[in-house]
């Protein structure tokens, strides 16, 4: 159905808040507060939503956005997006914690285009491009702005070429030497992406590997090598780290240098301390300078394994490597625990055993707000303050925000 709405204020996932004369609320997709829009709306999960079809009275901030359909706040200039994510930081702790607080302003990324040394677009018959959300629509692009220039060269290389049959998606990553990964996500089996594996490789392009499409998610399956390297090095503030195009690393990494700065200076001075969701231990790497030892658990043997060779290349002799799940280790002894968990956040047996460790403080990086805000207001709970915390924009024209946040006894 159709509704005319007044667009109230913007909540997580570049939703809009607007309310019936009969109070029910209505979430509505590409609009900006204090909008006026048509807009087309249905039920969903016991939830009105839905899209702005037309503008009656537009904001005066609005812009033209980007035709990259993932860019969700593009329609906005990029000093109010920051406004807005403030905004929206607000919204998400106060209704978590039940009082209002002094949110501090969202930290600006370091570029606002071109920012990104990964991405993972859709491969088209047309070209390679981008799902609209919550569609199976793909939008084709000549190149992707917010990706580095090195990928959008790697993007015109593969799109150059005669694609072969099966090809789903493909996932490119950069450093800042200007090589590229390159992970073909196909149904067909490897052998029949060999030689266009070799035609992919040269200046740019340093490697490429394969994956088997699993719709559960990418790399499901694993992965292997079809020519070239499988790894190359990028640095994230003063260390140089592993990393591939099948293993996560932070996609913006002069945004995460500010980040691991801002935290290798808030952490204290102290004999042990140990770094949950360690993923290949960048974080636990910016506490070794300030702690005796430092313990770094992760549950992925291959991130572990890589952490493990880049400490010992780097020198850092008092970082140790521990895989195993977080709710399968004793937690005590410890001066400081760091967290940097997946989308979903901590769980509650997590969340217990962090406090029952004894441990004085907490530092919890988090790339999901409305998680992050839940376990806050659950280890208030349990007896711990949110003493300080700073929102990142790790990813202009998006919704996305990074949270860093101290918590004390």
């Amino acid at each position: 159905m159709k509704l005319e709405l007044k667009l109230e204020k913007m909540i997580h996932g570049a939703r809009t808040l607007a309310r019936l004369e009969d109070g029910r609320i209505v979430l509505v997709r590409g609009g900006l507060p204090g909008e006026t829009v048509e807009a087309e709306v249905s039920e969903a999960k016991g939830v009105l939503q839905g899209a702005v079809s037309k503008l009656i009275e537009p904001s005066p901030q609005r812009q033209k956005a980007s035709l990259h359909p993932g860019l969700d706040y593009s329609f906005a200039p990029y000093a109010y997006q920051l406004e807005l994510k403030r905004e929206v930081v607000k919204d998400a702790l106060s209704r978590s914690l039940k009082r209002d607080l002094s949110i501090p302003d969202v930290r600006p990324a370091p570029l606002i285009w071109h920012y990104r040394s990964a991405i993972q677009p859709v491969v088209t018959r047309q070209g390679l491009g981008y799902r609209l959300p919550e569609s199976h629509e793909v939008i084709t692009l000549e190149e992707d702005p917010v990706a580095n220039a090195s990928l959008n060269t790697a993007w015109q290389v593969f799109s150059n070429l005669a694609m072969p049959k099966g090809l789903r998606e493909v996932v490119f990553r950069a450093n800042d030497a200007g090589e590229v990964l390159i992970s073909l996500i196909a149904s067909a089996s490897a052998r029949n992406y060999l030689d266009f594996a070799h035609k992919l490789l040269g200046k740019t392009v340093k490697g490429v590997s394969y994956a088997q499409f699993d719709a559960r998610g990418r790399f499901r399956r694993g992965s292997e090598k079809l020519t070239g390297q499988r790894t190359i090095r990028q640095s994230y503030g003063q260390f140089e780290l592993t990393v591939s195009a099948t293993n996560f690393s932070q996609p913006n990494p002069t945004a995460a240098t500010e980040l691991f700065k801002s935290l290798q200076d808030l952490a204290p001075a102290g004999k042990k301390a140990l770094d949950l969701y360690a993923g290949s231990g960048i974080i636990a790497m910016h506490l070794a300078e300030k702690f005796t030892e430092v313990n770094a658990l992760e549950i992925d043997a291959g991130a572990v394994a890589r952490g493990t060779d880049d400490a010992k290349r780097l020198g850092i002799d008092n970082l140790a490597f521990i895989k195993a799940d977080a709710r399968s280790l004793e937690l005590h002894d410890y001066d400081l625990i760091t967290v940097d968990p997946p989308r979903s956040g901590l769980n509650k047996e997590v969340r217990k055993l962090i406090t029952a460790s004894g441990a004085p403080m907490l530092i919890y990086v988090s790339c999901d707000l409305p998680t992050w805000a839940r376990d806050i207001a659950d280890f208030e709970n349990l007896g711990w303050t949110l003493a300080q915390f700073e929102p990142f924009d790790f990813y202009p024209h998006t919704h996305h925000i990074e949270l860093l946040s101290v918590l004390t006894r």
